[in-house]
């Protein structure tokens, strides 16, 4: 599912302004109370901005939820990218140590998770957050195939996930500490067993 855009975004600055206070509320509501309280009704009673204005630049609820999450979810830091990959991989992981470790990570991932669990309308939404997070580190496989340091069998997205799952293990489900081991052991791992079976 992709993300709407509003209409009349960028016309004029009035439009682009009521579209930022929109969505920087939306985006407040998704880590404050979660999925389930992004609506025009909620975004409304925060900021004043009526229903049918709401309305009028985002018709659609999924995609507003889903420009919520784009909104949380990015900047991430810069994609380093040298001819190192293990050194990339140790950086990127470290980057999403640090990003998971903020408050609104852990907040939004397990209440689309909760949400996604209950509506299968958010599983795109859950979807769509993880793969944000994980961008970088797709970014690092994809050019690390297109140099011919990987095979190009290796399915990014699922490397990515491969490479990331450690660090959401220890975080989201179990709730320890992201140690520095954690993440050289996790890229060495996945290298040798990328090599070996390439």
């Amino acid at each position: 599912m992709k993300a709407q855009q509003p209409r009349g975004r960028g016309k004029n600055p009035r439009t682009t302004r009521v579209c930022e206070i929109i969505l920087d509320a939306a985006a407040e509501l998704l880590v404050r109370e979660g999925a389930s309280a992004v609506t025009a009704m909620r975004i409304a009673e925060e900021t004043g901005v009526a229903r049918t204005t709401i309305y009028r630049h985002f018709s659609n609820p999924s995609g507003l939820l889903l420009d919520a999450i784009d909104r949380v979810v990015t900047p991430h830091a810069p994609t380093k990218i040298t001819d190192n990959l293990e050194e990339d991989l140790i950086t990127a992981l470290s980057n999403l140590r640090m990003r998971m470790t903020k408050k609104p990570f852990r907040l939004v991932f397990t209440a689309l998770l909760d949400h996604a669990n209950r509506d299968g309308g958010l599983v795109a939404a859950q979807r769509r957050f993880v793969n944000g997070v994980l961008q970088p580190i797709q970014d690092i496989l994809a050019a690390a195939i297109d140099r011919g340091d990987l095979p190009s069998t290796v399915h990014v997205e699922t490397a990515s996930a491969q490479l990331a799952g450690p660090l959401f293990l220890q975080h989201v489900m179990l709730r320890t500490i992201i140690s520095e081991p954690l993440i050289s052991e996790t890229v060495s791992q996945f290298l040798c067993q990328t090599y070996d079976s390439g």
